[in-house]
C-alpha cells in the first residue's frame, strides 16, 4: 500500500503499518505539516482520503493519527485490515501477548476481529480515549465551544432538539434540512417562505441555534401583531420625550439583540415607512431610535413571510431593494400535504409527545391513520398538533379513532366515477317516470332504452310506482 500527502504536489510514501487509529508512514514526507491530508490507495484502485496528525518523527518515517472519518470509510479501511489478519500472538493495540481470549488482558481491547459487530464493539469501548486524546489541547472556552456542541447533536439525535417540527423523510425536508445546515454558519440574511403553521420560526430558530451567533440573543417580532403606530418604537426604540408618553428612554429589538439574531415573521406586513428604515440596518448596521442619534447595531436579519413577496413589489407594497436584501438565501417550507409519509411520522412523534406529558398512553386507529394520511391539512403542523393534543385529552378509550380528530378527510365526501353516474342515472329515471305519470312504455322512449331495461333499472335502485 502507498500513501501519498493532499497539496500542491503529491509525496508518495510507503505504509509500513495500519489500524484504524493511524498508520506509520516510511520515507521523507517534507511537504507534510503536523496536520494533513492523506490519500490510501487500497488494492483493486480503490482510494480513501483521510484527515490526521502527525505525531511524531521516527526512523525516517512519521507515525500519524486520524480523525475519524466518515462511516462508511471507515468500513472500507477496516475491510482491508480485517482481511489481513492472519493470527494473533500478541494484541496489536499494545503488543502484550494474547491469550486468545476476547479481550487483551493488558489493556482490555477486543480482540474477536472475526465478530461481524466487531468494528461497532471496538468503536464504542475507545470512544472516550478519542475524544480525550483529540481534546488535551482545548482551552477552557474551546472546550466549552465543543461540549455545546456535543450536547446539541445528542439532543438532536434523541429528538429532543428545539426545531422538533422538523420530524421526517421526505425529499422536501431533507432539502430544508441540507439548506439550513449550510446557512446556518454563514452571517447571511435569510427569507423564510411558507404556509401558515409550517414552521417557519422554527426553522429561525435552529439557523440561530447552529451559527456562531447562538450565544447571543434570539429576538423575534411578529410584524403582523404589532400596531403600525407601535412597531417602530419596538424595533428602534424611543429617546426620553420623543412622543407623548416616552417618559423614559427604552431600547429597541434591534438594540437589544446586538451581536444576535433578529427573525421578522411576517416581514410583508411591515408598513413601507419602516421598510426604509430596515434597509438601513441590513446596508449600515446603523439605526436611530425616534428622538435620538444614531447607534451602530449587530445583528443578523432572519425574515419569513406566507405573502408572494415578488407580488407585493410589483404592486408597490414593498420595496425592491429591501426584497433584494433579505431575499439572499431563500428556504421554502413545503406544506403538510405535500410531505408524503411525514405526515403519519408527524402525527405518532407529537402523540408520543403529548401523552408522555399527559401521563397518559394511547395509539392511532388504523382508520385514524389512514384519515391523517389523506386529510389536505390546511393549517399544516400547528393544526395536526392541536387536534392530537384535543384527542388526547377527549378519547374515552386508549385508542384514537378518526372521530376523536375531529376531521372529515375530502374523499370521504367525493363520489367515484361509478357513484356520480349511478346518482344521475336513479335521479333521472325517477324525473322521467314521474314525467309520463308512470308510463313506463313513454319513459323508455323518452330515455332512448327498451322497456325491459326500464325494469332492470328500478330494481337496481330500489324504485316502485307510486299508486294514487
Amino acid at each position: 500500500m502507498v500513501a501519498s500527502s493532499r497539496g500542491e504536489t503529491e509525496h508518495p510514501a510507503s505504509v509500513t503499518q495500519l489500524s484504524l487509529g493511524g498508520l506509520l508512514l516510511e520515507g521523507r514526507i517534507p511537504a507534510i505539516s503536523d496536520t494533513f491530508f492523506i490519500k490510501l490507495k487500497l488494492p483493486q484502485n480503490e482510494e480513501v482520503e483521510l484527515y490526521g496528525d502527525i505525531l511524531r518523527k521516527q526512523n525516517g518515517g512519521s507515525a500519524t493519527r486520524f480523525y475519524l472519518p466518515e462511516k462508511e470509510i471507515t468500513k472500507k479501511l477496516w475491510g482491508y485490515i480485517a482481511e489481513r489478519i492472519t493470527y494473533r500472538d500478541v494484541c496489536p493495540y499494545c503488543n502484550h501477548p494474547a491469550l486468545y481470549s476476547d479481550h487483551c488482558q493488558k489493556c482490555g481491547s477486543y480482540l474477536n476481529f472475526a465478530d461481524s459487530e466487531y468494528l461497532d464493539k471496538h468503536l464504542r469501548e475507545t470512544f472516550l480515549q478519542r475524544v480525550k486524546s483529540r481534546t488535551e489541547w482545548l482551552n477552557p472556552e474551546q472546550m466549552f465551544k465543543v461540549l455545546n456542541f456535543v450536547d446539541r447533536e445528542l439532543l438532536l439525535i434523541k429528538g429532543r432538539f428545539v426545531d422538533e417540527q422538523f420530524v421526517g423523510t421526505s425529499p422536501k425536508m431533507h432539502a430544508v434540512f441540507s439548506m439550513i445546515r449550510k446557512v446556518a454558519p454563514t452571517d447571511n440574511s435569510v427569507l423564510i417562505l411558507g404556509e401558515s403553521g409550517t414552521g417557519k420560526e422554527l426553522a429561525a430558530k435552529a439557523i440561530y441555534e447552529r451559527s456562531p451567533r447562538a450565544n447571543r440573543p434570539f429576538i423575534v417580532i411578529n410584524c403582523a401583531a404589532i400596531p403600525e403606530t407601535l412597531l417602530e418604537a419596538e424595533l428602534f426604540g424611543y429617546e426620553k420625550g420623543a412622543f407623548t408618553g416616552a417618559y423614559m428612554s427604552k431600547k429597541g429589538k434591534f438594540e437589544l439583540a446586538h451581536g444576535g439574531t433578529v427573525f421578522l415573521d411576517e416581514i410583508g406586513e411591515m408598513p413601507l415607512s419602516l421598510q426604509a428604515k430596515l434597509l438601513r440596518v441590513l446596508e449600515n448596521s446603523t439605526m436611530e431610535r425616534l428622538g435620538g442619534g444614531t447607534i451602530k447595531v449587530d445583528v443578523r436579519i432572519i425574515a419569513s413571510t406566507n405573502r408572494e413577496l415578488a407580488e407585493e413589489v410589483r404592486t408597490g407594497r414593498f420595496r425592491l431593494d429591501l426584497y433584494h436584501r433579505i431575499n439572499t438565501f431563500t428556504i421554502f417550507l413545503p406544506s403538510l400535504r405535500d410531505r408524503g409519509e411525514d405526515k403519519i411520522i408527524l402525527a405518532k412523534h407529537y402523540l408520543k409527545r403529548i401523552c408522555l406529558s399527559e401521563g397518559v398512553s394511547k395509539q392511532f386507529s388504523k382508520d385514524a391513520i389512514e384519515d391523517i394520511n389523506s386529510y389536505p391539512w390546511p393549517g399544516n403542523v400547528r393544526e395536526l398538533i392541536n387536534k392530537i393534543r384535543r384527542a388526547v385529552v377527549l378519547s374515552e378509550n386508549a385508542v384514537i379513532n378518526s372521530e376523536d380528530l375531529f376531521m372529515e378527510t375530502p374523499e370521504k365526501n367525493i363520489m367515484s366515477l361509478k357513484e356520480a353516474r349511478s346518482s344521475i342515472e336513479k335521479q333521472k329515471l325517477l324525473e322521467v317516470i314521474e314525467t309520463t305519470t308512470n308510463n313506463l312504455s313513454k319513459a323508455a322512449a323518452i330515455l332512448g332504452i327498451s322497456r325491459p331495461t326500464i325494469y332492470s333499472l328500478m330494481k337496481k335502485y330500489g324504485i316502485t310506482l307510486k299508486k294514487d
